[in-house]
């Protein structure tokens, strides 16, 4: 299980792995990731995110459902966690930006086998389907952590806090990280984002 660490000790299960913070900083309205390029517009992957709830209460777990589809002629490999894929383009409370927490993990195992090991083989016009949930023990409170490998086994992490009431609007991309020893292909990821939108009510 995860033990990231940011001032005090908060304990979350990323990626089935033993986890240390290295570093946390607030920054202020980013990506988690690179944003794809316009010129990514053929890509042959389709998302589709929703929430499975339209209303949560402050401390409740947040869980949103994502489906991609290949939609090559050819298999694809697709990942089934969102671990290491999917990525934050951008993240609003009642129309406001939310900063995020960046930060770096070590791990007792290599993440970026861990991606690895789960990806899956798509078959033409087939489809995987994952979960991205909140985190309501992250260092930084109740937040959706995306992640990517750093190069040295461990992960860059950012947090993305939903631990206030208000109304959210999520904006989620498919961007995988090459890995090495899975070739480059149009799987890697898509030019289409997925809009997802919550309420947060407190009490």
């Amino acid at each position: 299980m995860g033990v990231p660490r940011a001032g005090s000790v908060g304990r979350t299960a990323l990626a089935g792995c033993l986890a240390l913070l290295l570093m946390a900083t607030t920054v202020g309205c980013r990506r988690s990731r690179p944003n794809p390029s316009p010129r990514d517009a053929g890509a042959t992957v389709g998302l589709t995110v929703g929430p499975s709830q339209p209303t949560y209460r402050v401390g409740e777990q947040i869980s949103l459902r994502l489906k991609l589809v290949n939609n090559r002629d050819a298999e694809c490999r697709l990942s089934r966690v969102p671990d290491g894929a999917v990525t934050v383009l951008s993240l609003t409370r009642d129309g406001e930006p939310v900063a995020p927490t960046v930060g770096g993990a070590a791990y007792y195992r290599d993440f970026t086998a861990y991606l690895v090991e789960n990806l899956v083989p798509v078959p033409p016009r087939g489809s995987v389907e994952l979960t991205f949930g909140s985190d309501p023990q992250s260092p930084i409170g109740a937040a959706l952590t995306t992640s990517a490998p750093d190069g040295h086994g461990g992960a860059a992490v950012t947090w993305w806090p939903v631990d206030q009431p208000g109304a959210y609007r999520l904006v989620l991309g498919y961007l995988r990280a090459p890995l090495r020893g899975v070739p480059a292909d149009a799987c890697a990821a898509t030019a289409e984002q997925g809009t997802a939108a919550f309420e947060v009510k407190g009490g």
